[in-house]
């Protein structure tokens, strides 16, 4: 004789959960949890967008003064009077420009390194702190305590 197949409707759900505890949700300490997190959230976003708006007013003022720079290098190589003595100023102007663009470069990237140092220190915390939260958002069941 076949086996029929057991059906869903067949399975006692109180003896099958008899022997566990179902954890209770501390609701109060959860919306907590998430307004802190969201709090967070929006302080590491803050953090972002300043320092974007530092690095990218850095970067202006790079360029403004690449341009002066430019500008008054153009004016010397053009007073310059032999041929030697242009090459020697075009040397001597890419060997700065080149110095200065390093320089530049360096420091646009440590700009870029403290905000993102900042923002995901707070990121960081925040996931460190909720994991310790949920010790306190779920709890035993009545039959676990």
């Amino acid at each position: 004789m076949a086996k029929t197949p057991m059906s869903l409707f067949d399975v006692d759900v109180t003896k099958f959960l008899s022997g566990t505890s179902i954890p209770s949700i501390n609701f109060e300490a959860a919306m907590a949890s998430q307004r802190k997190n969201f709090e967070a959230l929006a302080q590491a976003n803050k953090l972002a967008l300043e320092g974007a708006q530092v690095f990218a007013r850095r970067q202006g003022e790079m360029m403004s003064e690449g341009a002066e720079v430019f500008s008054g290098a153009l004016n010397k190589l053009v007073s310059a009077g032999s041929f030697e003595d242009q090459a020697v100023k075009q040397a001597e102007f890419a060997k700065t420009a080149y110095q200065k663009a390093l320089a530049n470069f360096w420091e646009l990237g440590e700009l870029v390194n403290k905000s993102n140092s900042r923002t995901f220190g707070i990121i960081n915390k925040r996931v460190t702190d909720t994991l310790d939260e949920v010790k306190t958002v779920v709890s035993a069941g009545p039959s676990g305590e």
